[in-house]
């Protein structure tokens, strides 16, 4: 007997729009924290992709690393560019300076390259452009 009232409370208490009414807060702000974990679920799997592209990245530039300073082991390759970079040179070996040619005015006289900074700057782009 009293299972039956049990269950008729029950009933009554499904069907009554006052557990309604308090039952929809509690199921949305279930549903809202449901939805907030599967946005932070997202965002720590896009994060996880970004930090594993880093890692290639970083591992790309270590073998990359490791391929120069195989390169600068070998003694023939580091003088070379010793050479290159530091203006080096061998014993025995002669240096070439390679000057910028004078530019020449109207009557023939070469322009040094200080009379040309002097000069106004329509001159000197008119140098630059016709050479004369």
């Amino acid at each position: 007997m009293q299972e039956k009232n049990n269950s008729k409370v029950y009933k009554k208490l499904l069907a009554s729009r006052l557990f309604f009414l308090f039952l929809i807060p509690i199921c949305s702000a279930l549903l809202i924290g449901i939805f907030q974990q599967f946005y932070y679920w997202y965002q720590i799997g896009k994060e996880s992709n970004a930090l594993k592209t880093e890692i290639a990245n970083y591992n790309k530039q270590k073998e990359d690393l490791g391929k120069l300073i195989d390169y600068y082991k070998n003694e023939s390759n580091l003088a070379n560019e010793a050479r290159v970079r530091l203006n080096l040179k061998k014993e025995g070996e002669n240096v070439v300076i390679i000057l910028p040619a004078a530019t020449s005015t109207e009557n023939g006289e070469a322009l040094s390259l200080k009379d040309i900074e002097n000069m106004p700057n329509y001159q000197q782009w008119w140098y630059y452009f016709f050479g004369k």
